[in-house]
């Protein structure tokens, strides 16, 4: 853990108030900061960041910052190693204005769907391929049938006719790889836990997953999300993105394809853990909470494509 003093001498911010107070563990340690010249975000990286990543995703929050989109507001170190991270005790570090959040959250699907479009349309790249972490959730047919016979094997309760389920998708992202009309550079990682409700309004917070994406597809994946699978609230914000100038037509069935890709991604990562292929992430549970992920993911697999699918239908108008 870093010393509230050594931030606060790298960042400028005047004298402590304290030690530091973490916030959340994950990709990143945060922490809160409390000194002479007011309240602070600290978010400390990890050893294995990569350095040309952050310089992108800086680049392109700056071009974000400099578009209106609604963001904190980033601190400048005074020895920068890149944009706004510096070095501190041997770890990299950013900060920003603490944002404190309000209790009373309001319906932001407007707001949503209209933010979604407008970081859409600052990196258009055009027709162009699906990234490699699209691709990272297709494997061979023959490989998930390996996963199910050594399951078996296991004895362990799974579903064998979500299998089809899972060739399928894989199939369709396959054929979408090469080709989308509407690649773009956008944030990467709109979920709840990045939108803070400040006074004034919804803020978009953590530009570090800034990534090359389908427009159409992270705009489903991300109403799905939000809406948290209901027709009505995927609609508000799928109506504001279309208001905006975002674009969905071409996507047609294929709207909510984003969101089974990271369910069959996020499966195979958990049976590769059970299966002891590799070793599991900071996120994951213990191997019974694997287990019953990979069991509860299959048994609920046909159902919820088949809500994807009914989801899908209620946005014809759009």
């Amino acid at each position: 853990m870093p010393s509230a003093e050594g931030i606060a001498l790298a960042f400028e911010l005047g004298a402590p108030d304290g030690d530091l107070i973490h916030v959340r563990r994950g990709d990143a340690d945060t922490w809160r900061l409390n000194t002479s010249t007011g309240s602070y975000f600290v978010k400390g990286y990890l050893p294995a960041v990569d350095v040309h990543e952050l310089t992108v995703a800086m680049e392109f929050e700056r071009r974000a910052l400099a578009s209106g989109v609604h963001t904190p507001d980033p601190v400048m170190p005074i020895d920068p190693l890149i944009g706004w991270v510096s070095r501190v005790e041997d770890q990299l570090f950013r900060v920003y204005r603490w944002i404190e959040p309000r209790t009373r959250v309001p319906d932001i699907s407007t707001w949503l769907g209209r933010t979604m479009a407008q970081v859409h349309q600052l990196q258009p790249l055009g027709r162009a391929g699906l990234p490699q972490w699209w691709r990272q959730a297709v494997h061979p047919p023959e490989t998930w049938e390996a996963w199910f016979a050594e399951t078996r094997k296991r004895n362990w309760r799974l579903e064998s006719d979500s299998l089809p389920h899972i060739l399928a998708i894989s199939a369709r992202i396959a054929e979408l790889c090469d080709d989308v009309p509407d690649l773009v550079t956008t944030h990467g990682d709109f979920k709840t836990h990045n939108i803070v409700m400040s006074p004034s309004g919804p803020v978009l917070v953590d530009w570090d997953s800034v990534r090359t994406d389908s427009a159409a597809l992270e705009a489903g994946r991300s109403a799905y999300i939000f809406g948290r699978g209901e027709p009505e609230q995927i609609k508000r914000i799928l109506t504001a993105y279309v208001a905006a100038g975002g674009e969905l037509g071409w996507a047609g069935q294929d709207l909510f394809l984003s969101v089974a890709r990271n369910v069959i991604q996020v499966l195979a990562e958990h049976i590769r853990v059970a299966l002891g292929e590799t070793t599991a992430p900071r996120w994951m549970g213990n191997h019974t909470e694997v287990e019953t992920a990979i069991s509860n993911t299959l048994r609920d697999l046909p159902a919820t494509l088949d809500k994807l699918h009914r989801t899908t239908q209620t946005l014809d108008s759009l």
